[in-house]
């Protein structure tokens, strides 16, 4: 699973490490947006700080999108009861338009801050759509544009930041400002028509709200909504990530599955003890999970099971999934104490068949097991994210075969999966009733698929050509996104070359002193150099490709 089972098993009253996507907690919550003229504004509620900045588009108006935006849900807002397995919700489904879901009028987290590189431009997909992320220092503001120079089409991620801190597309040298403005054009005289074309509408890039929230970056993926995404909050964290008493940390993975094959996956608890045995589960301590659902509507479901440990599952559409897992539990010395875990994920639908996992995860226990600032806090995030890869990596596999049955089983029907799901999978159980409320909303609401920009080929997706090293490439994935992990898989090469020069070198002079001694301590040094040279090559392997087996894991 790729959040929902990354720290804990939730039918074990007893635990395993926990070790995974925890950091240091924040002490304060942050939201950027770009809007104009700048505007501050500060309110005491959570304790909270929005700043607004340019609210303007330099570039051409396209077609505007017409339905309006979903406000959150609340865990108690529809208390009516739910029979998730049947079809009899067609009449429902179809009885009005305004039921229909919007997937452009909502902020998605594009990228953590904290693995954005402000000294170049950084590429993405939403919906399937190329955009351009990069840091605008003269406003200290974080940008996104439509990834591809007006002039001749070519991809501005490919380019730099000039020395006047502006893009510069790397094919012709056009520049262009925080706001979209191209601000020069090298190839254009100094006079005349050519000199004018710098102001020109046409000579613009197109622009997308932005802001930064929790740590977060978040686009809203309409050039034209910039008045529904100032009026328009993103998801927020629970408040227990900004209490001293919980531990956070966070991790992001670009995975070759489809956006829908990802929100089920978060959305079910039971596989954790089979598909992560030994690394967050265990296969003896599977057990009923009679999970019942509380609310439901187009903004999404809520729902919770009772026992120890009590999971409560809320999902927010169009990418937001909140698992909370409460453990009693007593303690030699301390006695009773009541565990709490939150894992927030956002599964972001960057093109068919390929969905960026983002996780925030908190507990309020064991917090010197994890990364953070106090001086007894020395795991590093990067160990951190190689318990994390694993929760992926296990999940990997089983999601690319289930993916390629689904996608026959379209081809086969007019149907889609959403509509055949009861009848192409048999799930009996209560464990599943959260994986149905996500295809009942799909079906119902999201018009069972993102609302993809351009035309997308739903019957060539990568789960259905890649081999299984690609799918579990975390060096492509993760390691190149994510600050912790590159810096430290180039520290781990550079060490490893010292320590392969270091073992020949001693192994070249260990014939020359006269001194046996001297000689038995160069030939040790080499036998040494040698042996750490292969461990952390050996290790290097976490930043790259682990292949994962479970019949292996006993």
């Amino acid at each position: 699973m790729a959040s929902s089972s990354l720290l804990i098993s939730p039918t074990a009253t007893t635990l395993p490490p926990l070790r995974t996507f925890l950091s240091p907690p924040s002490k304060t919550l942050t939201i950027t947006l770009t809007l104009t003229p700048p505007i501050t504004s500060r309110s005491s509620r959570r304790r909270r700080r929005i700043f607004l900045s340019p609210l303007s588009v330099s570039a051409p108006p396209s077609t505007p999108t017409t339905s309006t935006s979903e406000q959150q849900g609340q865990f108690q807002s529809d208390k009516s009861e739910i029979d998730l397995g049947n079809e009899d919700k067609e009449e429902e489904e179809n009885s009005s338009s305004s039921s229909k879901f919007s997937w452009r009028d909502h902020w998605y987290p594009v990228s953590l801050i904290e693995d954005l590189d402000n000294d170049r431009p950084t590429p993405f997909q939403l919906l399937n759509r190329d955009l351009v992320l990069w840091f605008d220092p003269s406003k200290s503001d974080w940008v996104a544009f439509d990834d591809k120079c007006p002039h001749r089409l070519a991809p501005l991620s490919e380019g730099r930041l000039d020395e006047n801190g502006h893009l510069q597309c790397s094919y012709h040298g056009w520049s262009f400002d925080g706001c979209g403005t191209c601000v020069r054009i090298p190839q254009a005289s100094p006079e005349g028509p050519e000199a004018r074309a710098v102001g020109s509408p046409r000579a613009c890039a197109t622009r997308f709200p932005t802001m930064v929230s929790q740590g977060l970056l978040f686009v809203w993926p309409d050039e034209n909504g910039w008045e529904r995404a100032r009026a328009t909050a993103p998801p927020m964290l629970p408040d227990d990530f900004g209490k001293l008493e919980f531990a956070t940390v966070t991790i992001q993975r670009d995975l070759f599955y489809g956006y829908d094959t990802l929100m089920e996956n978060v959305s079910d608890p039971s596989h954790i003890d089979f598909a992560h045995h030994k690394v967050t589960g265990r296969r003896d301590r599977a057990k009923p999970l009679p999970f019942k659902m509380e609310s439901m509507g187009k903004w999404g479901f809520a729902g919770s099971n009772e026992g120890n440990p009590k999971i409560s599952a809320k999902f927010v559409a169009p990418c937001y999934y909140m698992n909370k897992i409460e453990i009693d539990t007593k303690l030699p010395f301390v006695g009773d104490q009541k565990w709490v875990i939150w894992i927030c994920s956002f599964n972001v639908p960057m093109a068919p068949g390929k969905t960026r996992s983002i996780v925030c995860s908190a507990r309020n226990f064991f917090q010197f097991t994890v990364p953070g600032p106090a001086w007894w806090q020395v795991v590093p995030r990067w160990h951190e994210h190689w318990t994390s890869n694993k929760v992926y990596d296990g999940d990997m596999i089983v999601l690319q075969g289930q993916e390629k049955v689904f996608l026959s089983k379209s081809m086969e029907g007019s149907d889609d999966v959403n509509k055949q799901y009861t009848t192409i999978t048999f799930t009996p159980t209560q464990a599943d009733r959260f994986v149905l409320a996500f295809r009942n909303w799909l079906r119902r609401h999201g018009n069972s698929q993102p609302q993809w920009f351009g035309k997308s080929d739903q019957y060539s997706l990568p789960s259905t050509v890649l081999s299984k090293h690609q799918m579990l490439d975390r060096y492509e994935q993760h390691t190149l996104k994510c600050s912790s992990c590159k810096k430290a898989y180039s520290t781990f090469q550079t060490l490893q070359k010292f320590l392969i020069g270091l073992a020949v070198l001693c192994t070249a002079t260990s014939g020359v002193p006269p001194d046996t001694k001297l000689r038995v301590i160069l030939a040790g040094f080499a036998i040494l150099s040698a042996g750490l040279a292969y461990i952390l090559n050996d290790l290097q392997k976490n930043f790259v490709f682990v292949d994962y087996v479970h019949a292996n894991i006993d």
